[in-house]
Formats: C-alpha cells, sequence, structure tokens
C-alpha cells in the first residue's frame, strides 16, 4: 500500500528542515553579531565586554558557545575584569523550544572568574550595576498587558524548566575590601544533575576558601510549580562541611580578636553541619564549630524552625579546651520584624585559677588573698529584645553562697532594676587583695602616704544617664570577720545620684543604720553619708576591723561626713562631725591605777593590764580633714579623765592633750593611803604610726600635785627639797667621817619612771 502523499510531503519537509538546521549553522556566522552584543552590552553598563568567539548549532539541539568572555572592571578601580568566562555553553532541547517550553539538556560555565572591590568610602565596582528604576512614561505603559502576557509567558517556560546537567567548574571568586588582604574563593564547582520540578535535585558544591577545603552536599525540591514557590518552604537537605579554614586571610576583618586566643594568624576554624528544610516549613539543623587557637572552643547546636518567625534552640553547648562550660536553650521570636528571646542558660562550674588563663587580671587582684573565692557557678532564666532583658530568675552560686536575682535591664540610659536575695553570703573571698606595695624610705617631713603618688580621681559622669534601683536582703552577711544579721539594703540612682538609703543590719549584738549619698554629675564625685551605732560590742567589731583587741564596751555612735573625690587625696575635703559613747567597758593593756600604785608605793604588787571604765564619750568636728576634740571623757571607780586635741587627717598627725585624774583610792595591794585629786598631763604629739607621749611637768603640776604625793618616804622629801626643804644625813659612825648619802630622786624623775609603768613604751 503506498504512503499517503500528505505523511510523504510532510517527512520530506522534515528532511528538509533538518538539513537546513544542520548546514544553517555553517552559512550564518553568528559572529557577525559579536559587535552588536559588545556594543549594547557597553552602552547599558558603560563597561567594555569582549567575546572571543560565539558558536552556535541547530540540530539536534540549539546550541551557543561562547568562549573567552570578559566584562571590564569600573572605572576608578583595579585592572582587573569584573567578571571572565573561558567558555560559555548552552544546549537546549529544540523540538520542546517550538512549543515555548524550554529544556535544557546542558548548561556548562567553565572557569568563571569574578572581581569584587570595595572601597574605604564605601564605593564598590558593583554599585553601577544596579537597575536604575523604570521611567515614569515606561511604567505608565500597559503595565497590565505587559504582566499578563510575559508573565503567563514565563510562568509556562519556568514551569517546564528542566535540565540533565548543569555545571559550573573551577570557578573563582576573589573578595578585596578597602586595604585588607584580598581573600580568594578558588577552585569552586557546582554541579546539578537531572534537574526536575517533581523529583529532588542532588547538588554538589565544592571549592576552597583562602586554600581551605569545603564540601555541601545537598538535595533540593521538589520545587513543584515555579509559580507559587516559597523558598521558605522548599524541601532542603545538606551537609556542609569545611574542616580547616584558616583566619590568617580574614584577620584584617576581624576586630576585638581576644588576646587570650593567641595569634590569630595561627587560628584554625572548622565547620560541620546538617541543614533540613521540610515542605510543612519545619526547619532542623544541627552541627558545631570548633576554633582551634591558643584555647580550644567547641560550640554545637541544634535547632528547629516551625516557621519563619520563630527559633527553637534545642541546644547550644559552649566547650573550652575539652571542658564543658555553658549550654543554652529556648526560642527567638519574631525574627523578620524586631526579634525576642527567652533562653536558659546554665554554666558549669568555673574554678578562678582557670579563669586567670583568661583573665590575667584575677592573679594581681587575689595574689595576698589568704582564702579567694575558688569558683563560680550559675543558672539563668531571661527573656527580652533589643531594648531590654528580664531576668526572671538568675542564681549565682558564689562558692556555697546562693545569691538569687531577678528584675530587668533597659539598655537605652540605661534603666538596672535588680532584687536580690540569699539566706548567707561571704564576701571576703570575693574582695580583691592585691601585693601590699613596700613603702620607700622618706627624709621628708611629709608623710610617706602623701609623699607617694596619688591616685588617679575616677570620672564617673558616664554614670549621670543611668536609673538603678536595687534592692538586697541578706540573712546572714560575713564581711570581715564581721556576721551581718538581717542585712538590707536599697540603692536608688537617677540624674547622676546614688542614694543608699539605708542600709541596715545586725551586728555585735547591736544595730547599725547607715545612710549615703554619690553625686557623679560633676568631676570629681562628691559623696555625704550618716552613720547611726546602738548597743554595738566595741570589742568583737575592733578585733574585725583592725585587729586590736584594746577596748571593750557598748558603742554607741553618729556620724554625718561628706566630702568631694573618691580617692585618698579627698580627706583633704572631709568636713563633718559625730560623737561615741562606750558603757561598761575596758581599756585593755593599761594598768592606770597599778601604774599609780606602782609610782606611789614602788613595792606594790602589779594588777592586771586593764582598766575598767562606765563610760568613755568624745564628740568631734571635721573641718577640710582635721578632727577637732574638746570633750574627751572617760569615767572609772579609779579616775577621771578628760582630754581635748587635734586630729590631721590629711598629715596623718595628732596633737592632743589628756589630763587623769584620780578621784578614788589606791588602798590595798601595798598602798594604803587615799590619793584624790593626783593629775598626770599627758601631751600626745606626732604621725599615727609613731606618735610621741610626753608629761606636761612644771612647778605648778608638782604644786597641783603636792598633797597627794605627800607620806612618809623619799617622795615627800624629793618633794620638800625640790621645795627649798632640806634634810641632814645621820652620822655613820663616832667619829668616822659620814658615808655619802645617795641623792634621791627628784619628783619629776619620779613622775617620769611612774608614767613609764602607766603608759607602755613610755
Amino acid at each position: 500500500m503506498s504512503m499517503p502523499k500528505t505523511v510523504r510531503y510532510s517527512l520530506v519537509f522534515v528532511g528538509l528542515l533538518i538539513v537546513l538546521l544542520l548546514t544553517a549553522p555553517f552559512f550564518i556566522d553568528v559572529n557577525t553579531y559579536k559587535g552588536q552584543i559588545e556594543q549594547k552590552v557597553e552602552d547599558v553598563t558603560g563597561r567594555k565586554l569582549t567575546i572571543g568567539k560565539i558558536s552556535a548549532s541547530l540540530f539536534p539541539w540549539v546550541g551557543v558557545e561562547l568562549d573567552n568572555v570578559h566584562l571590564a572592571n569600573r572605572k576608578g578601580f583595579s585592572t582587573h575584569d569584573f567578571i571572565s568566562v573561558k567558555k560559555l555553553h548552552v544546549k537546549l532541547a529544540l523540538i520542546p523550544l517550538l512549543s515555548k517550553n524550554v529544556e535544557i539538556k546542558h548548561f556548562e560555565i567553565v572557569e568563571p572568574s569574578v572581581y569584587l572591590e570595595r572601597h574605604d568610602d564605601g564605593q564598590s565596582n558593583w554599585g553601577d550595576l544596579a537597575s536604575s528604576p523604570a521611567t515614569p512614561a515606561a511604567a505608565s505603559t500597559t503595565t497590565s498587558d505587559v504582566d499578563t502576557d510575559s508573565g503567563a509567558a514565563g510562568g509556562m517556560a519556568l514551569a517546564a524548566l528542566q535540565a540533565e546537567s548543569l555545571s559550573l567548574t573551577d570557578g573563582e571568586l576573589t573578595w578585596v575590601d578597602g586595604k585588607a588582604k584580598p581573600v580568594a574563593l578558588t577552585e569552586l564547582n557546582v554541579a546539578l544533575n537531572d534537574v526536575q520540578l517533581k523529583r529532588p535535585v542532588a547538588v554538589k558544591v565544592s571549592g576552597k576558601l583562602d586554600g581551605n577545603a569545603f564540601d555541601l552536599d545537598a538535595n533540593v525540591g521538589p520545587v513543584g510549580d515555579l509559580t507559587k514557590l516559597d523558598p521558605v518552604s522548599l524541601p532542603v537537605q545538606g551537609k556542609l562541611k569545611a574542616e580547616q579554614i584558616r583566619l590568617q586571610p580574614f584577620a584584617d576583618m576581624i576586630t576585638g580578636w581576644p588576646a587570650e586566643l593567641g595569634d590569630i594568624a595561627k587560628a584554625v576554624v572548622g565547620v560541620s553541619a546538617n541543614i533540613e528544610q521540610r515542605p510543612g516549613g519545619l526547619r532542623l539543623g544541627e552541627g558545631s564549630v570548633t576554633l582551634d587557637a591558643a584555647h580550644k572552643l567547641d560550640v554545637n547546636w541544634k535547632a528547629e524552625m516551625s516557621g519563619k518567625d520563630e527559633l527553637k534552640l534545642q541546644r547550644v553547648a559552649l566547650a573550652v579546651d575539652d571542658s564543658p562550660l555553658l549550654a543554652v536553650k529556648g526560642r527567638i521570636n519574631r525574627l523578620s520584624g524586631t526579634p525576642s528571646f527567652e533562653l536558659h542558660i546554665d554554666s558549669q562550674p568555673i574554678q578562678r585559677t582557670w579563669l586567670t588563663t583568661f583573665v590575667p587580671a584575677l592573679n594581681d587582684m587575689y595574689a595576698a588573698h589568704p582564702a579567694p573565692w575558688k569558683q563560680v557557678s550559675f543558672n539563668a532564666l531571661v527573656a527580652g529584645d533589643a531594648r531590654h532583658v528580664d531576668i526572671r530568675d538568675l542564681q549565682l552560686l558564689l562558692d556555697q553562697d546562693l545569691l538569687k536575682v531577678t528584675g530587668a535591664v533597659a539598655f537605652a540610659g540605661p534603666d538596672i532594676r535588680l532584687r536580690m536575695n540569699a539566706q548567707q553570703l561571704h564576701l571576703d573571698p570575693w574582695l580583691p587583695q592585691g601585693k601590699q606595695q613596700k613603702a620607700a624610705a622618706s627624709i621628708s617631713l611629709i608623710p610617706v602616704a602623701l609623699a607617694a603618688e596619688p591616685a588617679i580621681e575616677p570620672d564617673l559622669r558616664f554614670l549621670k544617664s543611668w536609673r538603678v534601683t536595687t534592692q538586697m536582703r541578706v540573712a546572714t552577711l560575713y564581711l570581715r570577720g564581721l556576721q551581718m544579721g538581717d542585712f538590707s539594703v536599697d540603692i536608688n540612682g537617677n540624674n547622676g545620684r546614688f542614694d543608699m538609703e539605708p542600709m541596715s543590719f545586725n551586728l555585735a549584738q547591736g544595730r547599725v543604720v547607715e545612710k549615703a549619698s554619690i553625686n557623679v554629675a560633676d568631676y570629681p564625685a562628691s559623696w555625704k553619708e550618716s552613720v547611726h551605732i546602738t548597743d554595738v560590742q566595741a570589742g568583737p567589731l575592733l578585733q574585725s576591723l583592725a585587729g586590736m583587741d584594746m577596748l571593750s564596751g557598748t558603742m554607741a555612735m553618729d556620724t554625718q561626713l561628706r566630702a568631694t573625690g573618691l580617692t585618698e587625696a579627698a580627706v583633704q575635703t572631709l568636713n563633718g562631725r559625730g560623737n561615741v559613747l562606750l558603757r561598761d567597758g575596758k581599756l585593755k593593756g593599761y594598768d592606770i591605777a597599778g601604774a599609780i600604785r606602782q609610782f606611789t608605793s614602788p613595792g606594790a604588787a602589779p594588777g592586771p593590764k586593764e582598766t575598767d571604765f562606765a563610760q568613755l564619750s568624745g564628740s568631734f568636728d571635721i573641718v577640710n580633714g582635721v578632727a577637732t576634740n574638746n570633750d574627751l571623757f572617760m569615767a572609772s571607780p579609779l579616775l577621771r579623765i578628760t582630754g581635748k586635741g587635734m586630729v590631721n587627717l590629711v598629715q596623718k598627725v595628732l596633737d592632743y592633750h589628756v589630763e587623769p585624774r584620780v578621784v578614788g583610792t589606791l588602798k590595798g595591794q601595798g598602798d594604803n593611803v587615799l590619793r584624790k585629786g593626783l593629775v598626770v598631763p599627758l601631751h600626745i604629739t606626732g604621725p599615727f604610726d609613731a606618735p610621741k607621749v610626753r608629761p606636761e611637768i612644771n612647778a605648778k603640776t608638782l604644786i597641783d600635785n603636792a598633797p597627794a604625793l605627800l607620806e612618809k618616804g623619799n617622795v615627800g622629801g624629793a618633794l620638800g627639797g625640790l621645795l627649798g626643804g632640806r634634810k641632814s644625813a645621820e652620822p655613820a659612825g663616832q667619829g668616822q667621817p659620814a658615808a655619802p648619802a645617795k641623792q634621791p630622786e627628784t619628783p619629776a624623775k619620779q613622775l617620769l619612771k611612774g608614767l613609764g609603768g602607766m603608759i607602755p613604751g613610755f
């Protein structure tokens, strides 16, 4: 049966068409269009485009191949090409193309090179290629028609997009930022095989980042309808691995590199990450980043996103030198807007000796501390955003003491509001105690403390904008050997003024209430304080604060002080007043009654080295660092002591007059004479660390004390001799010369000798 003419003619037509498509490239020189293409690109971009060769084919596929394509760099930048490609080869299936379906058989880019530059002023070599906005006239044309037609055609083409292979081989990307060393991404290879819209597509990417290899293997898709593509829900599953990335090439871009991590040129980063994005929008990720430097830092994580605005942190852990340090979990919300967070942070115990490796200053801070703190850890629940942080629960474990903190911090200002509570808190281990500086020998009349280089006055004016509201409650606070019960303090700050009103606590069977304020709005800062003490035992207080065991009694004290400055030099501006009262106490180490007994009756047995008193009181006024007292008074069963004088806190010297007066009897222990009225005035002068005590003895002193000193014995005779009387010596024997009589000590010498027993070191 013969073939129908229609079929025969069709086959002949197809055959002629195939022959035409095969022979057309030999008769049509596509390179004749090269100049037009180059000129058109230069007109649009202002950059010169050169194409080495253009080749084309029409059957069995439509193919275009461009060799040695070069696009020049922007004027004012380096002579490197902005983009260059050794070969660009595209092959399209012919038959689907006739029905407007794009079916890529092969898309290949060989040795592409991109050179990106940015100057210090922010200008870049790609900034001029940004699309300019359409003119109003163009924008007002039949937009709806264009969108409808082109959108439909484009959608049809994209919907049918598929390819047997897409590849980029041996690519290179160079980044130059200002004067920093260039960073190069080399040996870049990208391969996509069997590209389909209805099946997952395998993607492989590999390369070297400045000589450091990395690999990415992933499956993307199925893509589905490209007109409805949502990248957030596009299925992706892949793995990124980069074992060693040296940071030296990026050194100029990294600011704030910690010195504790050593030389950045020797630092290496390793990355390993698994990423999964599911069609429902759920994204999972886990992996680790390792920084290998002077110390090794490891961060590993596992996170998921149920939507584009919420990130759940199932685990973020930090380890240092293979030792776990921190663990974080929680969530971050509103990623597309102003992010907020809610995090739980848990730390492992941090040893002070380990921490000094990263904070060397700790060695100096605690060099002379007999028992510094050992470790700290914390557990915190915090929430907030870029504007503030809410501390919902912070638990600090300071050695064995648990301090609980709640509150909020607003960064604008800032505004700090905290509440702190603890059952017990030992502060001594946390107070810095550095090496004591040995004072240099000095022959100057100025005290050594003032001759030393003065400390720098801190400038606290940056605190003027701070708002602070802080409350602290501790059942038992230990500080400098003191045990403070029911400790409470409130601190409020605003406009540069910080008030502590009040701080109160139980101490040594009594109560202390202190109010204070500091004004940091001006330089230097000024401050004032008032202290009210009731029924505090002075002995334990002095023992703890100064290591002194010389005074006991129940103490009451009130002071009001003010000064300008926070260094030792501020004592020059110290002003204020105060009073102190001690009852039913002892002055230890000073047996005033026994000294008088020894003085008046040398054979009397010594008593205990202490002096009881019923009352010891005085008040003082301070003007520019100089304190004066005119009403010192001590009452005991035997003595009344009064005194007045000056204490110069600036030069650390004193000038003080004391008058002890005997008001009772010295009967007993070898002395059976009443000594009422005996007065021995003393003058105490000199520096604090080496005062000199001298009796103020003159003729008036001796005359005033004569009634108390007159008795049978050498004191009365000596006093008589001093006043002009004479005692004749008895002959040693008949006719024999009398032995020379021993000259009695003068009353003045006897007073001095007696005072040696009254005042230790006199």
